[in-house]
């Protein structure tokens, strides 16, 4: 396919940044990896005098993968840049003086259940970096801890009866958001989960012109915020109490916590950001009528990407307004 067609037919289904925090990475739909330069971005303005051949907002390289598979996630870890496809977890060789990714040099290969013959996708990547465990929310409605020291897959977190959107962590505890309507907390130290939501039975976060499905989670030390079909709801994870909930208008695909306040985005042309009293702090306008992967850093920049169902990438540089567009493909 051209790429004049990809500009109007790609979607960004996941992102993420290197462990030096200089390069972003774009998984596509056609299976291809978009590599972009931070410090290059955020030096260089739309209307720089560079090489028009290779504007700034240009992709730095696309690293086509063999599989040709949908990219379903991404993550980060040392010199690997690593990516969920199709009932497997692959590591490939990050080449930091030359800014390209190399050749395969890890797979981790998810069991095959008798009870799920679908192809299972790796949905959801979110790394652990303290104990070096990567955790996958996948389509068969498990939840994989991979150890990186061996590649072994050391624990199976088992409960939800649905596909897994997304996997949030943080100090040793973990939430998954799911299809069946459900967030499950764990230890992760243990395969049964500690506690479980569902929004959809509060009557006040329940609409059920959207459905009940969960598409994402995040949590911290106190609190957790998700949100899908129902409405994006705020949580206090010791008493599993809703303490707010937020007026966005649509589905939910992505939320955050970034500098004390909540970021929530979907199907809608804005990214809000909230205070913890659910008030809006900031509203976005973005490039995509849905947006699907949000990744964000403090240092060594302030750096936020937006992507979804379009072929732009929406950058931030100070969490409050967009002053950057990145381009997948050139027309």
């Amino acid at each position: 396919m051209t790429d004049i067609k990809k500009c109007f037919y790609t979607t960004i289904l996941s992102q993420t940044i290197s462990g030096d925090g200089k390069y972003l990475f774009c998984g596509s739909n056609f299976g291809e990896i978009l590599i972009y330069s931070i410090d290059r971005i955020l030096s260089c303005s739309e209307s720089s005098n560079g090489d028009p051949d290779k504007p700034p907002t240009a992709p730095h390289a696309v690293f086509p993968l063999s599989e040709k598979c949908q990219v379903y996630s991404l993550s980060f870890h040392k010199d690997f840049l690593i990516v969920g496809l199709n009932g497997e977890i692959c590591g490939y060789a990050w080449n930091v003086k030359n800014a390209t990714v190399g050749k395969r040099a890890w797979t981790v290969k998810l069991p095959v259940s008798a009870e799920y013959t679908d192809i299972n996708e790796v949905n959801y990547l979110w790394m652990d970096k303290t104990d070096e465990i990567l955790y996958a929310g996948c389509g068969d409605n498990v939840m994989y801890a991979i150890s990186l020291e061996d590649g072994r897959i050391t624990r199976n977190f088992q409960g939800h009866k649905d596909y897994i959107h997304c996997v949030s962590g943080c100090g040793g505890k973990l939430a998954t958001a799911s299809e069946d309507g459900s967030v499950l907390m764990w230890d992760a130290r243990q395969s049964k989960f500690t506690g479980k939501i569902e929004p959809f039975s509060k009557d006040t976060l329940n609409r059920p012109e959207f459905g009940k499905w969960q598409g994402t989670v995040s949590i911290t030390e106190d609190w957790l915020v998700c949100g899908g079909g129902p409405r994006f709801s705020l949580w206090h994870l010791r008493s599993l109490e809703c303490t707010t909930d937020f007026a966005f208008p649509e589905r939910l695909h992505v939320s955050g916590f970034i500098d004390d306040m909540i970021y929530a985005a979907g199907e809608c042309r804005n990214l809000y950001q909230y205070n913890f009293n659910g008030d809006v702090t900031a509203e976005i306008p973005v490039s995509a009528p849905a947006v699907y992967s949000v990744v964000q850093q403090s240092e060594p920049n302030k750096f936020m990407a937006i992507a979804g169902a379009a072929s732009q990438i929406d950058v931030c540089t100070n969490f409050s307004f967009k002053d950057i567009v990145l381009q997948a493909y050139q027309k």
